[in-house]
């Protein structure tokens, strides 16, 4: 499964405040998006998606 089409499932997930389980199949599996959410978090991949978006807000500001 494509890395972006599961990054988006997941911020589909966590902006509509739905349950793994109820995510659209497009998206891929809700485990699948549930097991690569739980990894990248581990792995900080969130955190610097934060920070490089902020200093992209910083520099347009």
């Amino acid at each position: 499964m494509d890395d972006r089409r599961v990054l988006g499932g997941i911020v589909y997930v966590i902006r509509n405040g739905l349950q793994w389980k109820d995510a659209p199949k497009a998206y891929g599996t809700h485990k699948t998006l549930y097991n690569r959410f739980i990894c990248w978090s581990r792995l900080g991949v969130f955190d610097r998606i934060f920070v490089a978006q902020t200093k992209q807000a910083d520099h347009t500001a």
